[in-house]
């Protein structure tokens, strides 16, 4: 059954606020975000925007689960398609890459601006969430180069969470400077290293 109009234009208009936020949190970050920059980036009324979220920390998080979401969708539909292996670990490592050295253009800054000024139950859930999202992201990827044969399963869980740990260091490097695309390479050189294939050769 279709879904009522209203439902697919709030579905719309929240698409929208959303779009417009992510743009002012990767520009401004999080603590400096007003609801006024908020509401005149996605050209609603003030009242229009309040009915969707009541304030800066709420259109964050939803803005934050959006794009996290949707990359986490690119990253499934991609193993779905069965693609090589090392090109794909390539190419998830080289948006990594490009994001780091352009994180004036991502909500890097904004992310942990809002992890260190909120400490809620529900702050720490959401800390979960995006370390749970990183592994699960590398994860999928690692899952289909053991299907393909292309890696040993062996530790595949400690070397998961070596990569994860891994770009979240990068970032918090990439924040307060002096990372460059040298530094970044010789890291996830590192980690392919860690990826034995299934004669155990690095």
């Amino acid at each position: 059954m279709a879904r009522p109009v209203n439902d697919v234009n709030r579905e719309l208009v929240q698409a929208r606020i959303l779009e417009a936020a992510r743009m002012v949190f990767c520009k401004k970050g999080f603590i400096d975000v007003t609801m006024t920059d908020l509401i005149n980036a996605a050209g609603l009324s003030r009242g229009g925007f309040y009915f969707y979220y009541k304030s800066v920390g709420e259109v964050f998080l939803a803005a934050v689960r959006k794009h996290r979401d949707s990359k986490f969708s690119e990253i499934r539909k991609s193993v779905e398609d069965n693609p090589d292996f090392y090109e794909l670990m390539d190419s998830y490592l080289e948006k990594q890459k490009v994001r780091l050295l352009q994180n004036d253009t991502s909500m890097l800054l904004a992310l942990y601006e809002y992890l260190f000024t909120n400490r809620k139950k529900s702050d720490v859930q959401f800390r979960l969430e995006q370390k749970n999202n990183v592994l699960d992201t590398i994860n999928t990827i690692l899952q289909l180069g053991i299907r393909q044969g292309a890696i040993d399963g062996e530790g595949i869980d400690r070397i998961a969470e070596h990569f994860m740990y891994t770009i979240e260091g990068l970032n918090a490097v990439a924040l307060i400077g002096g990372l460059n695309a040298e530094a970044i390479d010789q890291q996830f050189t590192i980690l392919k290293k860690m990826l034995k294939t299934k004669k155990g050769e690095n």
